[in-house]
């Protein structure tokens, strides 16, 4: 038996950089990239709530589905 696993994508065009996403992440997994001023994930510490896709207002933050894994 499998599973599908998610990833957290973003539509920089809909984004609007306020930045709620970050704020309502309760792993760190989002993260401000100064450098280039645009989000940053790191997939290891996410653990997949959902709190920075109901923060989002514009909706720019979606999931897209991963490699499926096995269950064994």
């Amino acid at each position: 038996m499998s599973r599908q696993r998610v990833i957290l994508a973003w539509n920089n065009e809909y984004c609007r950089h306020c930045f709620g996403c970050i704020a309502m992440c309760v792993r760190g997994a989002l993260t401000l990239d100064h450098e280039h001023a645009a989000l940053s994930y790191d997939i290891r510490k996410c653990i997949r709530c959902g709190s920075c896709l109901r923060a989002c207002p514009t909706g720019a933050l979606h999931t897209e589905p991963m490699e499926p894994v096995s269950n064994q």
